[in-house]
């Protein structure tokens, strides 16, 4: 009992630093561990003028110092207070952070916070024990939640089968889908727009898997514009199938696409203000006005992007 009880506080004491030295760091501008949206969007997030890196380093500051003079009732009367603060406040953020933007940086610190308050538990029998717990559990279901979404944009990052990832404009496309080819004809006649974009396939269907299975194949690593147009002529090919690791990547391009909230395909992503009046779903990009392409002979509509929709082909 005593070694677990040793091991408990040791195990608080260098969570503590290990928190109180990640903060400061963060503090200083080295943004560790910042693989999300929501790192640069909260980087800049405060109290009063002062980063809330800072106000982390303080608590784990004093969650360090109040581990060491245990010892003292006062001490433990504080160091219970102390983690029920920093495990409440961090279950509002990670609840904000649910309803908006993950943060992998920020979710480092609610590991430290976490982890602090369950070694603080184990190893002294701090005043308001049970509520603590309680906290505990609710802190619990949410860094899970936020676990996942972390997970999600940071290992299934969209893959562009064609043009850069840094590119500002992004265009998920179906090989079957007609609204979608003239979007990326009109774009690759271009060099100027192509250049500035990123072109995204999604694989709705097995023809689709087939199209792109027989592209990636034939063309190794090097996937060229016109390979690109040939998705939307190509047949299907007995024996072309998808590698493992190019459908985790389709896989990605999907995930994303839910992510936006967004049903149909050809979807246009862009830092413009784009409309395209046209097509029912998913746009938010003048092409005229962005790029100089006309659009009038645009499809009506665009395809499914998680369903079979033969109409669309044509």
């Amino acid at each position: 009992m005593i070694i677990e009880t040793t091991r408990a506080k040791s195990l608080l004491l260098v969570c503590s630093f290990l928190g109180g030295l990640y903060c400061l760091s963060n503090a200083f501008g080295a943004a560790l561990f910042c693989g999300t949206r929501g790192c640069e969007i909260y980087a800049g997030y405060g109290l009063f003028g002062i980063s809330f890196y800072w106000y982390g380093f303080v608590g784990f500051l004093g969650i360090f110092l109040l581990t060491l003079f245990s010892r003292y009732q006062y001490a433990r009367l504080l160091l219970a207070l102390t983690l029920g603060l920093a495990l409440l406040f961090d279950t509002l953020f990670l609840i904000y952070q649910s309803l908006l933007w993950p943060c992998s940086s920020c979710h480092v610190v609610a590991l430290l916070i976490g982890i602090s308050a369950f070694a603080g538990i184990k190893t002294f029998n701090l005043p308001g024990r049970k509520l603590l717990i309680g906290v505990g559990v609710l802190w619990s279901i949410f860094f899970i939640y936020i676990s996942v979404a972390v997970v999600k944009e940071i290992a299934f990052k969209p893959w562009p089968i064609y043009g850069s990832a840094e590119a500002p404009v992004k265009i998920y496309f179906s090989p079957t889908c007609g609204a979608c080819e003239e979007v990326v004809r009109q774009v690759l006649s271009d060099e100027q727009a192509a250049n500035q974009t990123g072109f995204y396939p999604i694989a709705k269907n097995k023809k689709d898997e087939s199209r792109l299975a027989k592209a990636l194949e034939h063309s190794a690593k090097d996937v060229d514009a016109t390979t690109v147009l040939e998705l939307f002529s190509s047949t299907p090919q007995q024996g072309a199938a998808l590698n493992f690791k190019d459908r985790l990547r389709l896989l990605s391009n999907k995930m994303v696409l839910a992510r936006s909230d967004a049903t149909r395909v050809p979807l246009i992503v862009s830092p413009h203000i784009i409309e395209i009046d046209r097509l029912d779903d998913g746009f938010s990009l003048p092409i005229e006005n962005l790029w100089g392409i006309p659009v009038e002979n645009l499809p009506d509509a665009g395809c499914s992007a998680i369903a079979d929709d033969e109409d669309c082909e044509q």
